[in-house]
């Protein structure tokens, strides 16, 4: 039976969603725990991120802050405010995937010239990509991972080589739509190793497999951090820039177009910087048809307190395709070398993924259960 959550537009159709006593889903539940009013603890918020600014300005590197920058909203407005706001000076480095859009390349390009930003690209050989892009979908049905990957570790060899106090990015569990593993997977190391078992393959993902230390997330108690320093990895620290300031997406929109002539993609896209996004949207509900598209993300703004349902449902209305919508596979086939059979069998399985995923045992879920209600506290405690 299904069962609505009385504040946002999630329901227990979608894979991991509960609805509690109190008639919330878990995801509005975890964000009262986790973050709880934000309008009361924004001001303090703020002020720990000027004061992480102000530390690594006063290391007085060549860089004080490295920005993983894709040409996308949330990055392009990060570099925004480092640079005219809080007057840092900025390196930029982009991950090249393999499908990043037109309007990508110019929001990189217009951005780091009208800003005065130094820029890097990191990427490996467009084939090899796209042959772990290839074997990863054929096995799990997902190919997303070896981008965060390769992001992810961009960052991390950049921030290292250039010995950067510090990593700012755009993503945040605070304002970002709801993800579970049975639909969504990040870039974890550990999970691409476990499924690529060829001995070339593995050769040609090592760029994205190996980075030679870790980073965590500043104001939080990493075990896995505490562990890469015992064992003498450098650990370098990041922040996510929208766990400490108001995320007001008309205000960055308004932003961006202005001041860094940032050029809108499809409406409906919610990664313009990316050729494949509206694929991955697709693939996502073929496998579980209550995820429709636009659904998760302006429900979190509902749980956030930015949008209301009504007003949340209304932009899903104007944005999503009609039902009988499909999109233009044929350039995501001829990428990736398979066909449409390929792709069906790729998908009919939607949880064929998960045996490649390990459960934490009790000792870790108890660990992360007493991070979890530290940060809490830290958090909600007034300025």
């Amino acid at each position: 039976m299904q069962h609505q959550c009385t504040r946002c537009l999630l329901d227990t159709e979608i894979p991991g969603v509960r609805i509690t006593s109190s008639g919330l889903c878990s995801v509005c539940t975890s964000y009262d725990k986790l973050w709880g009013d934000w309008d009361r603890i924004k001001g303090k918020r703020k002020e720990e991120l000027e004061c992480a600014l102000e530390n690594a300005r006063s290391q007085k590197k060549a860089y004080d802050v490295l920005v993983p920058f894709s040409g996308g909203k949330d990055s392009s407005y990060v570099l925004y405010l480092c640079r005219k706001v809080y007057n840092l000076h900025c390196l930029a480095v982009t991950f090249d995937n393999g499908f990043l859009t037109d309007h990508a390349r110019h929001n990189i390009a217009r951005a780091c010239e009208i800003l005065d930003v130094d820029h890097v690209y990191y990427g490996l050989s467009k084939p090899a990509l796209m042959r772990l892009y290839r074997d990863l979908f054929l096995k799990t049905g997902f190919f997303c991972p070896v981008c965060m990957s390769g992001i992810g570790v961009a960052t991390y060899r950049t921030q290292a080589a250039f010995d950067i106090p510090l990593a700012i990015t755009g993503s945040c569990f605070r304002t970002e739509e709801y993800v579970a593993p049975e639909f969504f997977l990040t870039g974890e190391t550990a999970f691409l190793t476990r499924t690529i078992e060829d001995e070339l393959r593995q050769k040609e993902a090592l760029p994205l497999l190996s980075p030679v230390g870790h980073v965590y997330r500043m104001g939080t108690f990493s075990i896995k951090a505490m562990l890469a320093r015992m064992a003498g990895r450098k650990v370098l620290p990041y922040i996510n820039m929208p766990d400490y300031l108001d995320w007001d997406y008309d205000k960055i929109y308004a932003t961006i177009i202005e001041h860094l002539d940032w050029q809108i993609p499809d409406i409906r896209a919610e990664h313009g910087d990316c050729k494949v996004d509206h694929i991955v949207h697709y693939i996502r509900q073929q496998k579980f048809p209550a995820i429709k598209p636009e659904r998760l993300r302006f429900s979190k703004l509902v749980t956030c307190g930015r949008l209301t349902r009504e007003e949340a449902q209304q932009k899903i209305d104007e944005r999503s395709p009609s039902a009988d919508h499909r999109p233009d596979l044929e350039f995501f086939l001829d990428a990736l070398s398979i066909t449409n059979k390929d792709l069906e069998n790729a998908i009919a399985d939607p949880l064929r993924h998960m045996k490649y995923i390990r459960t934490p045992n009790n000792f870790t879920s108890r660990l992360r259960t007493i991070k979890n209600d530290m940060l809490r506290k830290m958090r909600n405690r007034p300025a």
